[in-house]
């Protein structure tokens, strides 16, 4: 049956690939927007110094539409806001004196160049214009990715298709391309420039930023699984543990042991799953029931936790993503900034955490999962069936006592590392600074030290927390020298097939740039779809692929570089375009949540010891419940015009107008 389905799904993408060739997509549309970008870029090349009044120019055009450009010239150049808040004065005045601007357009092979020119500084670069071909990456990668459900195989060939085009349609030439770039990269590594480091993959991978962002992740992965061997963990829950003292409170509980490990989703699900087992078990909840607490607690929590391997993936993303949203005012300056500023926007993970203490204190289950609840409360069993109840298995090491002390002093190592070092790097004065004001908190992430420093400060942090958990473990004398390090290196090789989507989402987004797919879909999608419902459209076509998929990773890395330019030209206007990079990242999430084939949905149901199948049955309510929410009081209320607080005051409603409109008590006596 899934080979059927995945043959038809192939055949049915093959189909939509040849129909790309027919699209509407105007080639004078392009250049224009293709122009614009490159001017945009060149203005920030040549503008004055930051502080500067705008400087009196003649500007001379040719090859270049007046009409579009010239506003340009005179507008903003900025991509964050000035000390004072407000929008900073132009960086030129266009006029009859002063120095003459020259502004060159020049079409060639596909391409359009543009060079500028002021006194003795220039500007030059050229962009391939998009067309139908530049959007095969992406839905190469989306087509193969529903068919097949391998989305590292998927991304891969993605990136080949795009090399190929790039390359005039020689897959051969494509193929050699790379890998002679990532054997110059490798040569470059050890201080050689005998090969140039040409290709996509070679770009990547010759990032210190990207490498460092892979440092952390690895880092802090390690010490996590440390911290659980040496029984950090299971002390964190265990300390939580005697607030049970019912139904309702121990699912609170339970929820809580999601939020206390925040690091890491794939630690929560292992860790929440298994030792929760016994206490929802003494209060007869079922498995069903655990298995959604654990999910919805974890990709949620680590989603949106300041520190955790989400973020490190998170950031990497962003931070290429950030010369798109340039011409966006009051833009972060980096991906750790532009994490910040989306947590407040990031509506599906916060409703689902929400929804999953709602339940708990309303005592109002949804659908399949009122059923289960019924038959664990009734003494039906907390397995379906009436199967028997295991323990699980324990995670750390068998004789070491659960300290919570194990855990808490890495991870807030890490925590205070990545704090302290911003603050220092960030602050010309500490005596200055206050850790209350939020101007204080915006300059320290616009300095370069931070903003551009941002992956090495984590990276680094992460070390010291490994470190400090190496230090406990042989201190207490629970793990010898050599089980920490077999310890860490384990938990890092659970981390290949995340690392190898980061990469291939990074090269996926290069090659992307490289074709021009941003603007061919801006210019595919006109200006049909108003800006108000663009959010709400992007959490829904990001929850589809999620769905289809069963990666949220993954799903990032298909969606966010199509979304982020097409946010920020059709609309233009910040609220949107965050709204609309937070309902990417959560779109996935709730997806994600909802997909059989997910990674953290088979883990939760394993850990907590649930039947797969019961456990995505019983949850999807419960995911539809807070992505209505999410949606609509969220992506397009908060766009709409609603305040913050009313979206969160309205998103709440809904959701307990979801549960006491269609949930019922399990603990009631049913319904004749």
């Amino acid at each position: 049956m899934r080979n059927r389905f995945g043959l038809i799904a192939a055949l049915i993408g093959g189909l939509m690939i040849v129909g790309t060739a027919f699209l509407p997509i105007d080639p004078a549309a392009v250049r224009l927007r293709s122009v614009e970008s490159l001017v945009r870029d060149g203005l920030k090349q040549l503008k004055p110094a930051d502080g500067s009044p705008p400087l009196a120019v003649q500007v001379r055009l040719e090859g270049v539409p007046e009409a579009t450009v010239l506003p340009l010239v005179s507008a903003p150049i900025q991509t964050l806001q000035g000390p004072d808040g407000k929008r900073r004065a132009p960086a030129f005045a266009v006029g009859t004196t002063g120095p003459v601007l020259q502004i060159t357009a020049r079409d060639a092979g596909g391409r359009v160049e543009v060079a500028a020119t002021l006194a003795d500084r220039s500007f030059s670069q050229s962009v391939r214009l998009g067309d139908w071909m530049s959007l095969l990456p992406p839905l190469v990668a989306l087509i193969l990715a529903v068919a097949f459900r391998r989305v590292i195989l998927a991304l891969f060939l993605a990136v080949m298709t795009g090399a190929t085009v790039a390359a005039g349609g020689n897959p051969f030439s494509a193929f050699w391309l790379e890998i002679k770039g990532l054997v110059g990269a490798g040569l470059k590594l050890v201080g050689s420039d005998a090969v140039a480091a040409d290709g996509v993959f070679a770009g990547v991978l010759s990032s210190s930023f990207k490498l460092q962002v892979l440092g952390f992740t690895a880092a802090l992965i390690g010490l996590v699984a440390v911290v659980a061997r040496m029984g950090g963990t299971r002390g964190l829950v265990d300390a939580l543990s005697p607030f049970a003292r019912g139904p309702r409170s121990a699912q609170a509980v339970t929820g809580v042991m999601g939020l206390a490990i925040f690091f890491d989703d794939y630690a929560n699900s292992l860790v929440v799953g298994t030792t929760g087992r016994s206490l929802t078990d003494r209060h007869r909840i079922s498995r069903e029931k655990l298995a959604y607490i654990v999910d919805c607690t974890a990709a949620p929590v680590a989603g949106v936790a300041v520190i955790s391997t989400w973020i490190g993936y998170e950031v990497g993303l962003f931070d290429d993503l950030l010369g798109v949203l340039s011409s966006v005012p009051h833009m972060a300056s980096s991906g750790y900034e532009l994490f910040f500023q989306l947590l407040p926007l990031r509506f599906y993970c916060i409703f689902a955490l929400v929804l999953v203490f709602l339940t708990a204190w309303t005592r109002r289950d949804l659908g399949p999962m009122y059923h289960a609840e019924r038959r664990a409360r009734s003494g039906g069993g907390v397995l379906p069936g009436g199967e028997a109840a295991t323990s699980g298995d324990i995670l750390e090491k068998p004789g070491v006592k659960p300290r919570a002390l194990n855990a808490i002093l890495p991870i807030g190592a890490v925590v205070g590392t990545i704090v302290a070092w911003i603050i220092i790097a960030g602050t010309a004065d500490l005596a200055t600074f206050s850790p209350l004001s939020l101007a204080d908190w915006k300059k320290v992430f616009e300095t370069p030290a931070v903003a551009d420093g941002s992956a090495f400060i984590m990276l680094c942090a992460a070390l010291i927390g490994s470190a400090v958990a190496f230090a406990l473990a042989l201190g207490q004398r629970l793990l010898t020298g050599k089980e920490c390090l077999t310890t860490w290196l384990k938990g890092v090789r659970t981390l290949v097939e995340a690392f190898a989507i980061l990469i291939l989402a990074w090269a996926i987004k290069a090659i992307c740039d490289q074709l021009g797919t941003g603007t061919a879909m801006v210019v595919l999608v006109g200006d049909s779809l108003p800006p108000v419902a663009l959010p709400l459209a992007v959490f829904v076509l990001s929850g589809a692929v999620a769905f289809a998929t069963g990666t949220s990773w993954g799903t990032m890395a298909l969606v966010l570089p199509v979304a982020a330019p097409l946010a920020a030209s059709l609309s233009g206007e910040p609220l949107v375009v965050l709204a609309c990079l937070g309902a990417v990242l959560d779109g996935a999430i709730w997806g994600d949540h909802c997909s059989p084939i997910s990674d953290t949905t088979v883990l939760s149901s394993t850990a907590s010891g649930c039947p797969h199948l019961a456990h995505v049955r019983t949850q999807l309510p419960y995911a539809f419940l807070a992505m209505g929410a999410a949606g609509l009081a969220g992506y397009l209320g908060v766009v709409a015009g609603l305040p913050l607080w009313a979206t969160y005051a309205a998103g709440i409603a809904i959701l307990l107008a979801g549960l006491y409109g269609l949930g019922r008590d399990p603990e009631a006596a049913p319904t004749p």
